[in-house]
């Protein structure tokens, strides 16, 4: 039983004693039983630096799933790949791809991969990770039957998996062999490994209801304790086969309401939030009493924010409707009133500085403009009113004022527009299912161009992709399905960048933004690392800063 360090109103005396005695009392304490030492620890209302500390991160909203192979939403695949499971391969924060569970790979020809994995690796029941885990996690992302949103990219690449053993002991290696050659192969095998013996994906969630499935059974730094609807604690992996993370245990905090979120930090109730709170309330933390407490980190970041279309809807199926809308929203205002120049404005889905991306430029906001290309798609007034549109979004603040300035720069040119708020969960539902007319998403860690493919491609709808506006061009498949297999770089850059070209003309989504990345951490700990992907990558290595401020409300001064 581990007794962890809590308040004590009565130990000052006690403290002031042992604070006085410190040179000697380390020693000491040492030399005591493990259980004796914590339990002298606790009751004078000392803590341990690391042992027995727990990190709170405060999230949005809860993932839609942990389980790894059907995790799409931000905080499902930053929790399940990154600290509950270990990936094949990983991106770096150069954004190149690097070595995870794969310490290397070969390419043996054009279209032959082989990787090596890393030996003494186990899972968290103890089981120890070989080549077998491995294919048998790509065979399930590969069958249709799971309905992995990595599937279907796999799917149109890959032939055949095979196991590579020497000499009869057990395979650490395995091949991938590929249909045609990909130069996106790499990108696509950025995906966690579990244990062969783990339930199949789409069987209900550990910690949703009683009597349901164990959870994945993975190799990362933390293995899952427990989940609410409002909490998910992670707890240190004894098994894992790297340095043991400083920290016992991660707590998420599922915080929907931005409010309540910010009043959390002034109550010193968590430590650790990427991308959580309003822009316009980052200047509070350059004040007291939270730059005490609190430190901002800040960079450019993988965050792309569009306005999406169903182009299935017959409205919305007329570029000339979406090139109207495009015109009629003053996404120059929206930026500086919500994201106070932490963005910067987007023109196309690829990163800023993408080589593939073409250098167009974003829709001018013209409201006479936009007014014409109505009347022109036979739209024309009746009684101010062209017609009428539903916008989902979820019940976050900063989205449901997005939502309100779109609606009003809309009504504008005559489109009324019905805005719609739902949790976070029954939201992404509908926006997979297809049940919208426009919504507002953000798409995270965009860095490879194949993503064009994984979002525009005519059969990659959800659940099997993520085309989620519905968006079929033939001349669109024809680009992205030549950039997949080109080989060379110069051609395959240009292919990728006349398919950006189309999207920017097409507008199945309109650009809005890239997000800078803006994490608030508390000054307890240290060893935080920000990812441009916005992601928990750097968690494992974070530790109680031995000069940090203590937690408010739990310090006892002698």
């Amino acid at each position: 039983m581990l007794i962890r360090p809590r308040r004590i109103r009565t130990g000052k005396p006690a403290l002031a004693a042992l604070a006085a005695a410190a040179p000697w009392v380390e020693g000491w304490l040492r030399r005591l039983p493990l259980r004796t030492s914590l339990l002298v620890l606790a009751l004078t209302g000392f803590s341990v630096t690391g042992r027995g500390a727990e990190l709170r991160v405060v999230l949005e909203a809860a993932p839609v799933t942990l389980d790894p192979l059907l995790a799409a939403d931000a905080s499902g695949v930053r929790i399940s790949h990154q600290l509950l499971c270990e990936t094949l391969l990983t991106l770096g924060e150069s954004l190149s791809i690097e070595p995870g569970l794969a310490q290397r790979w070969e390419r043996l020809t054009p279209t032959r991969y082989r990787f090596h994995l890393r030996p003494g690796v186990s899972f968290a029941s103890g089981a120890s990770l070989d080549a077998r885990d491995a294919v048998v996690t790509l065979e399930r992302v590969l069958d249709p039957a799971t309905g992995s949103p990595y599937g279907a990219p796999l799917r149109e690449k890959v032939s055949a998996l095979r196991l590579v053993s020497v000499g009869g002991r057990t395979p650490l290696a395995f091949e991938v062999e590929l249909k045609r050659p990909y130069a996106s192969i790499l990108s696509d095998l950025v995906l966690p490994v579990l244990s062969r013996e783990s339930p199949r994906a789409g069987a209900p969630e550990a910690g949703r209801a009683p009597g349901e499935r164990r959870p994945s059974d993975c190799s990362g730094p933390y293995r899952l304790a427990s989940r609410t609807p409002v909490e998910i604690v992670l707890e240190r992996s004894d098994t894992y086969h790297g340095p043991q993370p400083p920290l016992d245990r991660i707590v998420f905090k599922v915080v929907q309401d931005e409010n309540t979120r910010l009043l959390k930090f002034y109550k010193g109730d968590v430590d650790l939030g990427i991308n959580v709170l309003p822009l316009d309330k980052l200047d509070l933390f350059a004040k007291r009493p939270l730059t005490d407490r609190y430190r901002v980190v800040e960079g450019a970041g993988l965050s792309f924010e569009y306005l999406g279309f169903n182009l299935e809807d017959p409205l919305l199926a007329d570029r000339r409707v979406r090139q109207a809308i495009a015109h009629a929203i003053n996404v120059a205002d929206l930026m500086r009133y919500r994201q106070r120049g932490h963005a910067v404005r987007a023109v196309s889905l690829l990163p800023p500085g993408s080589a593939e991306a073409w250098p167009g430029a974003p829709p001018a906001y013209d409201p006479a403009l936009a007014e014409r290309m109505l009347d022109e798609a036979g739209h024309p007034r009746s009684f101010g009113k062209r017609f009428s549109l539903v916008y989902k979004t979820s019940t976050e603040r900063a989205a449901l004022a997005r939502a309100r300035i779109v609606q009003g720069d809309l009504r504008r040119v005559g489109i009324a527009v019905d805005i719609r708020t739902y949790e976070w969960a029954t939201f992404f539902d509908d926006i997979q299912k297809g049940n919208f007319q426009l919504y507002a998403l953000r798409w995270i860690g965009v860095s490879d161009p194949a993503f064009l493919a994984e979002v525009l491609l005519s059969d990659r709808l959800p659940p099997q992709g993520r085309n989620r506006g519905r968006y079929r061009n033939p001349a669109m498949d024809a680009l992205l399905r030549a950039a997949l297999v080109e080989a060379d770089g110069a051609k395959r850059r240009e292919l990728y960048r006349q398919a950006d070209k189309l999207a920017q003309e097409d507008l199945p989504y309109l650009p809005l933004w890239h997000n800078n990345t803006v994490a608030i951490v508390s000054k307890r700990f240290s060893g935080f690392r920000l990812h441009p992907s916005g992601g928990f990558q750097a968690l494992p290595l974070m530790q109680v800063a031995p000069d940090g401020p203590g937690r408010p409300g739990l310090a006892i001064k002698p």
